[in-house]
């Protein structure tokens, strides 16, 4: 009765998600519409847009697990995001948004050739295709972890589910998602990281309970280096992908570009530092869970919340989950066409937003099909790969054009921006 009750709770408290968003979505009409709002999003949008892909299973799971296994090192992602998006809105946001572009790819072929335009495009794609796969088995994992799906019904039904959050309203529904995860995802860890302070006796109890074997206070804790390597790599991947720099595209003014960047930037590092305490207070109080801290988050909310509660935060978890997905699979979408299929086309076809849902039903089902095949094992083993891929094939580039204002360069610079992709994969693989 009480698994019922669980599952119950979980699907109403989805359900709802799934009716304010189709409350609140635009009419989309045109393939423009779809993909860049008629460029008409003001500050807020434009944040919420960043921050329905930026912050989700990393910024509150996998915030909590690395806080749980390594301490306050786990602030690099969120902290990474912040700084990217200052760096955005004060160096990137004005040159881009002025451009009047939909894809970053399209921008680099006005400079370097429509070769690598194309080059570029399939790159970022293939490094937002990956995390794809990464948010389907997040999503499976959380629903399997309810209702024991078979691995094909769950596969179906984040399909479905993300298809749904992407298809409707476009960057206008991501935006949506983004603002309703925001306040959901915040209002949970701000209960959570409270109950852990309250339970654990504050910073100092929880402090004085920590294993004294690791400097769980010691941000450089994996090394500095490592550490550096790891916040140059958030920024550039950040910088250089295709759904965040959309959301810069679709502003109403350069001004509302640049300040939903900054807005941005304010509001995602806090979420990790609450994702810390809990970490940190589990990491105290759990020593069971060494070993299996993926499930630090998911164990807190069944450790400390009644269930109702702790399915109402499951079913908010997967909505992070799947919205991510969604806006990775927009970005992917929108490089398809805009690089791609947009080119067959003098003007932008009466069918556009016909066109633009068949590439992002394709991307959804290749994407599901790689999940299914059985090759996601593999695939994750090489994720690390896909912010690197992103950052080398877009962001020396975008820092060329946005810094220097040439319009024409040099056979070797373009050599160089070809090469940067492939020396990253191999120096990444040796």
């Amino acid at each position: 009765m009480g698994q019922f009750i669980y599952a119950a709770v979980f699907v109403g408290a989805f359900v709802l998600f799934c009716a304010l968003i189709l409350k609140n979505q635009r009419r989309v009409v045109s393939g423009s519409d779809f993909s860049v709002a008629g460029r008409s999003l003001s500050t807020t949008q434009v944040s919420w847009v960043i921050i329905g892909t930026l912050v989700g299973g990393v910024s509150t799971i996998g915030t909590v697990q690395s806080a749980y296994d390594h301490g306050v090192s786990a602030w690099i992602f969120t902290l990474g995001s912040g700084i990217s998006c200052f760096l955005l809105g004060c160096f990137f946001a004005t040159a881009l948004r002025r451009e009047q572009v939909t894809t970053v790819s399209e921008l680099l072929g006005r400079y370097f050739g429509q070769g690598f335009q194309y080059y570029c495009s399939v790159l970022n794609s293939c490094g937002m295709f990956i995390h794809i796969i990464a948010q389907y088995l997040a999503a499976m994992a959380i629903l399997n972890s309810i209702f024991h799906f078979p691995l094909p019904v769950s596969l179906f039904i984040t399909m479905v589910l993300m298809g749904f959050f992407v298809m409707s309203g476009g960057i206008s529904g991501a935006g949506m998602v983004g603002k309703i995860k925001f306040f959901l995802l915040y209002a949970i860890m701000i209960v959570c990281a409270t109950i852990a302070l309250i339970k654990g006796g504050g910073i100092t109890g929880i402090t004085a309970q920590l294993p004294k074997t690791t400097d769980f206070f010691n941000f450089f804790s994996n090394g500095i280096e490592t550490t550096t390597i790891d916040i140059i790599s958030m920024i550039t991947g950040v910088l250089s992908t295709q759904i965040y720099l959309q959301a810069i595209f679709s502003a109403k003014t350069i001004r509302e570009a640049r300040n939903g960047a900054f807005l941005t930037a304010i509001v995602i590092p806090p979420i990790g530092i609450l994702g810390i305490i809990v970490g940190l207070f589990l990491r105290a109080n759990c020593p069971e869970l060494e070993g299996n801290s993926a499930q630090a988050l998911p164990f807190f909310f069944q450790y400390t919340l009644p269930p109702v509660m702790a399915a109402f935060c499951s079913a908010v978890l997967l909505l992070a989950v799947l919205g991510t997905g969604a806006g990775l699979i927009l970005g992917v979408t929108t490089n398809i066409y805009m690089d791609g299929i947009r080119r067959l086309f003098t003007k932008e076809p009466d069918h556009s937003l016909t066109i633009v849902r068949l590439c992002m039903l394709a991307v959804l089902i290749l994407s599901g099909g790689v999940v299914l095949a059985g090759f996601s094992t593999t695939i994750l083993r090489w994720s690390y790969l896909s912010m690197g891929f992103r950052g080398a094939s877009v962001f020396a580039g975008l820092c060329i054009v946005v810094f220097t204002g040439q319009k024409r360069f040099s056979p070797m610079v373009r050599g160089i921006l070809y090469f940067l992709p492939v020396g990253y994969f191999i120096l990444a693989v040796l």
